[in-house]
């Protein structure tokens, strides 16, 4: 029911609210989830949150800022960097890696960073096309949840037992699958030639990919912590963070890769 409701809730802003009302329930999201993030990276005082708040708000001003004055996909890019560092990051995660202050400070700086570079990445999807912001969340939603009913009926190889011990590689090669079959679909419907949707499933594909590595950096943070949710807000989900973590890391590789599709040459363009 929860998960229902917050979906209805996203698809209603989306297709009904004007550009800056869906930014600013985007951004009371991320604001959410970096209150979250802000007590997995260790700072637990109320004052140490709401300045870490104060912060998030003002990179993203300042991130809105700079997108009126430079190509979109510098910012893009400099995520899609940071986020190549977060999977270098797990990579080498050993349990009690990442500790002590030095390690809360550099965890926290890189939340504040891919929360708002997310937050740029929706809103410019959007901008490209309202449609195809629905599309993206509906991909990371399928692949979700392919990967936890694959893994549930097939799932024998641990993906990342260090981090996340229900993953299995069957249950990623499931999401694989439901993702490439969601994006030939929507190829199709958005009009695009060949080659562009081979391009198209390819990003589809790379953007899965991404999600689960967002989904792997939380469950990181999370043991680092030492919790099992990253907050209660949402009943039998979690927290924020729980439920956006794989939107955060891949909305900044599916904008990015969508910058190199001529939508004017679409049946839709």
């Amino acid at each position: 029911m929860t998960g229902l409701i917050a979906a209805t809730l996203v698809v209603a802003a989306v297709l009904w609210l004007p550009r800056n009302g869906l930014a600013a329930v985007l951004l009371l999201v991320m604001l959410v989830a970096g209150w979250e993030w802000a007590g997995l990276v260790g700072i637990t005082s109320r004052t140490g949150r709401v300045l870490y708040l104060v912060g998030l708000t003002g990179l993203a001003g300042a991130a809105a800022w700079l997108e009126t004055r430079v190509d979109p996909r510098w910012l893009l890019a400099t995520a899609g960097v940071l986020w190549a560092g977060a999977v270098v990051a797990l990579i080498l995660y050993r349990s009690g890696r990442y500790q002590g202050r030095r390690g809360g400070l550099a965890l926290g700086a890189a939340g504040l960073l891919m929360l708002v570079l997310a937050w740029v990445a929706l809103l410019d999807v959007y901008a490209l096309e309202p449609t195809l912001l629905l599309f993206f969340l509906v991909l990371i939603w399928l692949a979700d949840s392919a990967a936890y009913f694959a893994g549930r009926r097939f799932g024998k190889t641990p993906l990342a037992p260090a981090l996340s011990p229900g993953k299995t590689r069957e249950g990623l090669l499931g999401a694989l699958l439901a993702t490439a079959l969601f994006a030939l679909a929507g190829a199709i419907r958005l009009g695009l030639p060949p080659l562009m949707s081979v391009y198209f499933l390819e990003l589809c594909v790379l953007t899965a990919l991404s999600s689960v590595a967002g989904d792997l950096f939380e469950s990181m943070l999370k043991r680092r912590a030492g919790v099992k949710d990253s907050g209660h807000l949402l009943p039998g989900h979690g927290g924020v963070l729980d439920r956006v973590d794989s939107i955060v890391a891949a909305a900044p590789i599916f904008a990015l890769g969508l910058h190199w599709i001529d939508w004017s040459a679409t049946a839709g363009g």
